[in-house]
């Protein structure tokens, strides 16, 4: 190309086979496009010493889309690390990287913001914005717990979301609706409401100051919010602009107040501009806005291009200077050449209106990507996403490339399979580690392929030691019985599935699945306070629902309305139920201490919600969960903690009859044989104790419909109902029923579908050890009535 000579002239023969001056890699995505980049550069500069990465340029179409990618990849390795690989990214704004312009320009779009949660608690991220407000880094966890508990949603107040038309929502879920929850928290405690305000009483202590710095970044938001929304002349906004820089930022870093003289410059330019040229009519702020900012974007000697590392750049004219090695990325077809969105009003995109010479930006990338190739000394790299990222099809490349490879196979007879590499889709894939596979330099990914038994034995886990003392209790044990594998992930090795908190939720509530909905009714079935008379159940439950939208937990308005009636509707019969039996059990019992000892371990803890007749004892208790299966028959998973319960009790050779009251059935629990009691747990302690060491072979609701399945038929010869679940539906799924195994992750980790499970336990031994006792004590000792009048089978109670 350098030479112009045309295609008949060429040397019409392929490069020697360990010719790699041009090499054509393809990816999944963008990450992997730098990963496998970082990866053959180390590969060059172990071939070559003479190689440095100053003269190395990567170009790719778009910077802003590449450089969390980048730092992600290349900053992973320390100095001292053989394969970390100096680097300099050029053309970024700082607009887009600094975090205290990315809050400025945020607040300078303060009248027109939502304020969502997690808008504001970015802002907090900041640290010349949070040191402003005396806050601290070990402080955001706190603040952020506090935020979100108060009910904190999006909006300041009632008039900021009347401004942006959404005042028919009022102040609830606003920021000063949690403000003042907190502020009422620390000075009455879970105490009282005060008016409309219900306290949150999760604010107290030496941290009480936080609610303090919330509140006063609240106030300030709001008087900003004002100030901003009034048009002003450039003078006027000169002064406006300083005082929100001194209201909201502290400069006491370095970076941060360098930034802060920068932008003080930044603004004298502007005004300097508007005063020379006599402009003085008022303008909004998003003139302000652009105008300010935009000279921060603008080039400096601050920026350099070539550095003592690789250079990550933009494809730009005049950047293709002559590197020993050009690498492009980004090469995807749609992406490169680039496209220019035209305007309604540019009348040289209309048919007909282009003459020779207007300028296209298509023409100029294609003039781009000749200055790139003949601007490579030594190799040129090109790499784009070839396969999509779901379902590994092909995605073509840019046009250019297109027209590249051609060329070469036109012009050398080149086998373009030989330079072109496809790439697996993760860094971690088997290919990279096979004889003769892909290269990496990601050593850490080669002990998650154990080769052989040598290797998993290597790998299995020692057996579990106590702590000194360790005490089990009842609490543990349910959540072992639950599910022994989650249990085991969750204790052993510290790993929890799909547990984390969401922190930040940025909508009001406006329904509730069947977890939040199960939260909300047991905290309205609290028995932990005065009883009630009979007669005044739908009184207390309704002020109980008032407090729960007053906290913001209920969603706003007359769907509000109506979710307080349906929550008091469905748990009125529970709590009468519940209050009937406290009237025949009319004394409160102290608590009974229960310490057993076991071969494997201690059992110690207490049974509450005790209370007596004068001649007999039970323990009480209400659920907002229903126990019953769609056939009417008791749910063994949903009877567990109770089912612990009356075995600790029996064991401790106290006799105590217990009593749950469900959404649908109330389960009467007769006691147990103290012998088999403690036969009984000893047995699960051991069980317990063996998880410990490794993972039992067992899913809670799967063993249950399998052992229940194996039952005998009644002895009178009645036929039982016919299970509509299988163990194989029942762990795998079925049409719209999602099965145990996709419920639970710790399930499909250890054993993928139910065949692998019954490989690991053949004959269901393990399942029989684990809930055979269970079904034995819900066939022998459990009494289910219904609320509607029938009991368990389906007869008239």
């Amino acid at each position: 190309m350098r030479d112009l000579l045309p295609l008949n002239e060429h040397p019409q023969e392929p490069p020697a086979p360990d010719d790699h001056s041009i090499a054509f890699h393809v990816t999944h995505s963008t990450q992997r496009e730098v990963e496998v980049l970082h990866d053959q550069l180390l590969s060059w500069f172990a071939a070559d010493p003479s190689l440095r990465p100053r003269d190395i340029v990567v170009m790719v179409p778009d910077i802003d889309t590449f450089s969390a990618a980048i730092h992600a990849v290349f900053d992973q390795h320390r100095k001292n690390d053989p394969r970390h690989i100096p680097f300099q990214i050029g053309d970024t704004r700082d607009r887009s990287v600094n975090p205290l312009l990315v809050a400025l320009e945020w607040l300078l779009r303060l009248p027109q913001q939502r304020c969502r949660q997690s808008e504001v608690r970015d802002l907090l991220d900041v640290p010349a914005l949070a040191a402003r407000f005396g806050i601290h880094d070990d402080d955001l966890h706190t603040l952020g717990q506090w935020i979100d508990g108060a009910g904190v949603r999006w909006g300041l107040d009632g008039e900021h979301r009347a401004g942006l038309g959404l005042g028919a929502a009022g102040e609830q879920n606003a920021w000063i609706f949690g403000v003042r929850r907190m502020l009422l928290g620390y000075a009455s405690g879970a105490g009282a409401r005060f008016g409309d305000i219900e306290p949150y009483g999760e604010v107290g202590g030496l941290d009480a100051a936080l609610a303090g710095s919330l509140a006063q970044l609240v106030e300030c938001l709001l008087a900003w919010r004002a100030r901003l929304a009034e048009a002003r002349t450039p003078a006027e906004w000169g002064v406006e602009a300083r005082s929100l820089l001194a209201a909201f930022f502290d400069g006491r870093e370095e970076g941060d107040r360098l930034t802060l003289a920068q932008l003080n410059e930044a603004l004298q330019c502007w005004l300097e501009m508007t005063e020379s040229g006599g402009f003085d009519e008022p303008v909004p702020l998003a003139v302000l806005r652009e105008a300010w900012l935009s000279q921060i974007d603008q080039p400096t000697l601050n920026h350099q291009f070539v550095s003592g590392g690789v250079t990550f750049c933009t494809l730009m004219p005049m950047r293709a200077v002559p590197f020993r090695a050009v690498c492009l990325l980004g090469m995807n077809d749609g992406d490169f050449p680039r496209r220019t969105p035209q305007a309604d009003f540019d009348l040289l995109a209309l048919p007909g209106m282009s003459r020779p010479g207007d300028r296209s930006r298509r023409d100029d990338d294609r003039y781009l990507m000749l200055e790139a190739l003949l601007a490579a000394r030594d190799r040129l790299y090109v790499s784009w996403v070839g396969r999509n990222v779901r379902d590994n099809s092909e995605q073509p490349a840019s046009v250019l490339v297109a027209q590249l490879r051609d060329y070469l196979r036109a012009g050398w007879k080149l086998d373009l399979s030989t330079i072109t590499t496809e790439h697996a889709l993760q860094p971690f894939s088997r290919r990279y580690f096979e004889q003769g596979g892909l290269r990496t330099y990601a050593r850490e990914w080669r002990a998650a392929h154990g080769q052989g038994e040598r290797a998993r034995e290597a790998d299995a886990l020692p057996p579990y030691e106590l702590e000194p003392g360790y005490r089990l209790t009842l609490a543990e044990l349910a959540s072992f019985m639950k599910q022994p594998a989650r249990y085991f992930f969750r204790r052993r090795l510290a790993v929890m599935f799909n547990e984390t908190e969401v922190i930040g939720e940025d909508e009001e509530p406006f329904a509730f699945d069947g977890l939040e909905r199960y939260g909300l009714e047991d905290s309205l079935l609290d028995d932990g306070g005065v009883i009630e008379e009979l007669d005044a159940v739908r009184q207390v439950l309704q002020a109980r629902a008032e407090r729960l939208a007053r906290e913001g937990a209920l969603p706003i308005g007359l769907i509000g309305q109506h979710w307080q009636e349906q929550l008091v509707k469905d748990l009125v019969p529970v709590r009468e139920a519940w209050l009937r039996l406290c009237a025949d059990f009319p004394d409160a019992a102290p608590k009974l201490d229960l310490k057993l000892a076991f071969d494997a371990v201690t059992l110690e803890d207490w049974i509450d919600r005790l209370r007596s007749n004068g001649a007999q004892t039970a323990w009480l208790a209400q659920t907002s969960s229903k126990v019953l299966d769609k056939e009417g028959a008791p749910c063994g998973d949903k009877l567990i903690d109770a089912w612990l319960r009356q075995l600790a009790a029996s064991a401790a050779g106290v006799e105590l009859t217990g009593y749950l009251v469900a959404r649908d059935a109330l389960v009467t629990m007769q006691p147990i044989e103290q012998s088999e009691a403690l036969a009984v747990l000893a047995q699960l302690a051991a069980l317990w104790r063996r998880n410990l060491d490794q993972p039992l072979p067992v899913a809670c609701r799967t063993a249950l419909v399998q052992l229940a399945a194996e039952e005998p038929p009644p002895a009178d010869g009645r036929k039982g109902k016919p299970k509509k679940l299988s163990p194989r539906k029942t762990y795998e799924g079925q049409y719209k029923f999602p099965g145990e195994v996709q419920r639970e992750p710790c399930l499909a980790r250890l054993w993928p579908d139910f065949a692998a499970l019954g490989a690991a336990d053949p004959g269901g031994v393990v399942a029989r050890e684990v809930y055979g006792p269970l079904l034995a004590w819900m066939r022998a000792h459990v009494e289910v009535e219904s609320h509607t009048g029938t009991d368990a089978t389906g007869t008239d109670a």
